[in-house]
């Protein structure tokens, strides 16, 4: 099983092409555009040759007289534009697209020729309206030495835009989704060669470079060739379906086609100077210069979440009631009349479980839901504990920024076991669940293996994750700069360590209780009695610190007990051999660096004495046999129940001592507070 969906996008289904129109159906678009918006010939005819459909946008453009188009608002006036379908292969990316201007090498600075192959010609220039035209007339001129001049410019615009922002992923399993906005241009060869025309993409376009890059087409040479390969294309491609198209056919009739904006028209203001370029770029400045404020992750997750509950219950694989207890559009005194848990740890975990089935029907729906607004999006444990977090948090009343914190956290609280492992959300009660984790955990502890079937301590952690983090019990890593956290691990990795030891079990089951009560969650000790404070300050709350030092990483020393009762001598001998051993570690790894003149590792090449390396051998021989006693030992021991460590002196309250009372009293008082 696997937390992340490989093809997280389900492709388009694709159907058969049109026809290639026939020249007679181009020409009368063609005419029409020269009599609707004052379109030259040549212009016109490149939008027409462009058009999938050219008799259905002649019958959209209606009355020449007063020509139907879609009206823009920009800067200095009203750009009109006619949306359709285009053949990709009569389109073309601009070969100056602005996304490569600051990395451009203008002949000031490197004379043409004389550089590398991004100065082997000058710049494309500025496109401008042709001469013959009035300035408000929707096309533009570019002008350039020669056909070499075009082709190599396109090729440089390329190479740059599928490094900087690719999108053939995408686009190879749903085709262009969102239409381009296209502008006739014409290229004007210094050469004396003939001027071509072309509709040109006005914003630069990394579809339409993603789109030939996937077809094969060298984009500077679309202004050069006929209606031959789009024909022809056509052809081979419907035929290829009809006997059962190859992967490469699907991926193609995909892209054959795009959907587009082509700018037909320039009102400006009465008595205004904006020419057409101007109000151009004026459009295109609005989507990528000064674009609306991106949404951020929040709201955006927000907006993703509901999708994917939407699409959960278009499937049936949720009620409507369920969809609006998920998203906590009812009160929680709605959701128990609803026979549904008011408790908001169950409704986190039960999110989760949906979120992490690892049934096909649901990965499909949440891989619809997301592709629906992003194609680029993967959908992995990141993106999946983000929108179940987006969720979670709708239980919360807390102020923004708070609520912000927790969403950062919380996102880090469900890691590889919650993913990985099988396990349901249930409404058990937190008595049951504590009982069904403590006896799962032992059985794994008896028989040795800490990767076992474990969907009851899975349920608890994810449960208990709410509560701890929530009260900001348990933190992500919070960076370098004045961190005092002991170790950088995230609230899952903290979780899975609580989540293998019966200390750490009881321990998530406060945490749930206390949080119920509306009390700040208590620490407990191995027997699962709270732990008191040595100075008599009353119970000892749980912080993220406490947590990290009682529930170290495998292998890692634990916090030292300042007692000097039995259990906390044991303890910290334990801790003190931890400690030895990551020396031992570390020596070892130092050994192994140290390098000899030739670069080679010394220990390679001159070994170690012979006599030292007997003595250790022996002396760790008989350490893993004294290791493999105290494993099989604790396995005995632990893995019963009812044989949590008592310590009669531990026990007894006046005795109780704080494991950690010396490095984090503050942090204490400020979460009583």
């Amino acid at each position: 099983m696997t937390a992340s969906f490989d093809t997280h996008v389900i492709p388009r289904p694709v159907e058969a092409l049109p026809d290639y129109a026939h020249s007679k159906a181009r020409q009368t678009l063609a005419d029409k555009l020269v009599e609707a918006f004052g379109l030259s010939p040549a212009a016109s005819r490149a939008i027409a040759d462009a058009v999938v459909n050219p008799t259905a946008v002649r019958k959209s453009i209606g009355d020449t007289r007063e020509p139907e188009a879609e009206r823009i608002a920009v800067s200095g006036g009203t750009l009109l534009g006619i949306r359709t379908y285009v053949w990709a292969r009569k389109v073309m990316p601009d070969s100056r697209n602005p996304r490569i201007l600051p990395a451009r090498r203008h002949p000031f600075a490197v004379a043409p020729g004389t550089g590398s192959e991004d100065s082997k010609f000058r710049p494309i220039p500025e496109p401008r309206s042709p001469d013959y035209l009035s300035p408000t007339v929707a096309e533009l001129r570019v002008d350039i030495e020669s056909r070499h001049h075009l082709d190599w410019a396109a090729q440089l615009a390329a190479k740059y835009v599928l490094n900087a922002n690719d999108w053939r992923d995408s686009i190879r399993l749903q085709g262009v989704m969102e239409a381009v906005t296209l502008v006739a241009t014409t290229y004007h060869p210094a050469d004396g060669t003939d001027p071509v025309t072309v509709p040109v993409t006005a914003e630069g376009s990394s579809r339409i470079t993603a789109d030939h890059s996937i077809l094969g087409v060298r984009s500077g040479d679309v202004p050069y060739e006929d209606e031959g390969p789009v024909r022809g294309t056509v052809r081979r491609l419907n035929k290829a379906l009809e006997a059962g198209a190859e992967p490469e056919d699907l991926v193609a009739l995909r892209c054959e086609r795009i959907p587009a904006l082509i700018l037909v028209g320039f009102e400006p203001f009465a008595g205004g100077t904006t020419t057409f370029p101007t109000a151009v770029r004026s459009y295109v400045a609005l989507r990528h210069v000064d674009p609306p404020q991106p949404w951020g992750a929040g709201p955006e997750n927000e907006s993703l979440a509901n999708e994917v509950m939407d699409e959960l219950y278009r499937r049936n694989l949720i009620t409507a009631t369920q969809l609006a207890y998920y998203e906590g559009s009812i009160t929680r005194a709605e959701a128990k009349a609803a026979h549904l848990s008011d408790d908001p740890a169950v409704r986190a975990a039960e999110i989760v479980g949906l979120f992490v089935n690892p049934d096909e029907s649901y990965r499909t729906a949440i891989r619809v839901a997301v592709t629906s607004q992003s194609t680029r999006k993967r959908v992995n444990q990141r993106l999946l504990n983000d929108l179940a977090a987006a969720l979670i948090l709708r239980a919360l009343a807390d102020d923004p920024d708070k609520a912000d914190q927790v969403r950062r956290y919380l996102r880090h609280a469900f890691g590889k076991a919650a993913h990985n492992q099988s396990w349901k959300p249930t409404d058990r009660g937190t008595d049951a669940l504590v009982t069904a984790a403590l006896e799962e955990a032992r059985r794994n502890i008896a028989e040795g293996n800490d990767d076992g079937p474990s969907p009851n301590t899975v349920e608890l952690a994810v449960r208990a994750a709410y509560p701890l983090i929530v009260q900001g019990r348990l933190n992500a890593d919070r960076g370098t700069a004045n961190n005092d956290q002991p170790d950088r691990r995230t609230p899952a990795e903290v979780l899975e360590a609580m989540r293998q030891r019966p200390q750490g079990i009881l321990q998530l089951g406060q945490a749930l209780r206390d949080y119920a009560a509306e009390v700040a969650i208590r620490a407990v000790g191995p027997d699962g009695t709270v732990l008191q404070m040595s100075d008599d300050r009353g119970d000892r709350l749980v912080t993220d610190i406490y947590l990290r030092n009682e529930f170290s990483p495998s292998g890692r020393a634990r916090a030292p007990r300042p007692g000097d009762t039995p259990a906390h001598r044991f303890d910290n001998a334990v801790s003190e051999l931890g400690l030895a051993m990551e020396g031992l570690r570390k020596a070892h790894e130092a050994v192994s660096k140290v390098l000899g003149d030739d670069g080679r590792p010394l220990v390679e090449a001159q070994g170690v004495d012979t006599r030292d390396v007997r003595e250790w051998r022996d002396l760790l021989g008989a350490v893993e046999d004294d290791l493999l006693i105290w494993s099989r030992k604790y396995r005995e021991v632990m893995g019963k129940p009812g044989t949590e460590r008592r310590d009669p002196e531990v026990d007894a309250p006046e005795a109780q001592d704080d494991p950690t009372a010396d490095w984090d009293r503050d942090q204490d008082q400020q979460a009583a507070e």
